[in-house]
């Protein structure tokens, strides 16, 4: 089974078309509902009621794919507490909550794959960038972590590394920062999402890609 949290972002959409055809899926969002015999969602009011859907769930084998996202652009200064409080909710927090209570079945099924949605502008950093940063690096600690204590029992946790896609979180940008950026990109053009869920799929048929930052990037430098 396998589990798409953040369902409502253009990302989740174009992975679950393509892992709907090839797996049991639920969906987790705030708004989103996909149509499909495999697929079974779950629309929340906030995601503080995400541990009452995973205790729901009954399954052998997990996977767990988080898509939500917030972003502050904000400088270090600027950067208030509350929001700082969002970011991590959203960009962390949900991943944590969601290894506490699957990794037990795991634990008990010897199958579990956790694969982290992140950037490659937030791993390096950038300016204004400092709640939604924080919240990502800290799922590259949450990932050393699972995978110091539970790759024992076929448990594996990775980073997806996205390029620029055209979401939510690229629209709100400036035509100025975003022409700065894709100068940064060999490409120099947006990447395209139909290569996420193969990437997803190598992800979970592989247990010896564990711990890694999986980049798909168009080599941003």
């Amino acid at each position: 089974m396998i589990i798409i949290c953040g369902a409502g972002s253009k990302l989740a959409k174009n992975s679950i078309e393509y892992l709907s055809k090839r797996h049991e899926l639920v969906t987790i969002s705030r708004f989103a509902k996909y149509s499909g015999s495999n697929i079974t969602n779950y629309n929340l009011k906030d995601y503080s009621e995400l541990p009452l859907v995973l205790k729901a769930l009954k399954a052998k084998d997990y996977v767990w794919i988080n898509f939500a996202g917030h972003f502050n652009n904000d400088l270090l200064v600027n950067t208030t507490k509350e929001n700082l409080d969002i970011d991590q909710d959203i960009n962390f927090s949900i991943n944590f909550q969601a290894a506490k209570f699957l990794i037990p079945s795991m634990i008990k099924h010897k199958f579990g794959r956790f694969i982290f949605i992140s950037s490659s502008r937030a791993l390096v950093g950038d300016v204004g960038m400092f709640s939604y940063t924080l919240g990502k690096k800290a799922n590259l600690t949450l990932q050393e972590q699972i995978v110091m204590e539970y790759s024992r029992f076929g448990i594996t946790a990775n980073t997806l590394s996205l390029g620029f896609y055209d979401t939510k979180l690229w629209q709100i940008l400036d035509d100025k920062l975003k022409n700065k950026l894709l100068k940064r990109v060999p490409t120099q053009k947006l990447s395209d999402p139909s290569c996420i869920a193969p990437a997803i799929e190598l992800m979970i048929n592989h247990p010896t890609i564990n711990n890694s930052i999986f980049k798909l990037d168009d080599g941003y430098r």
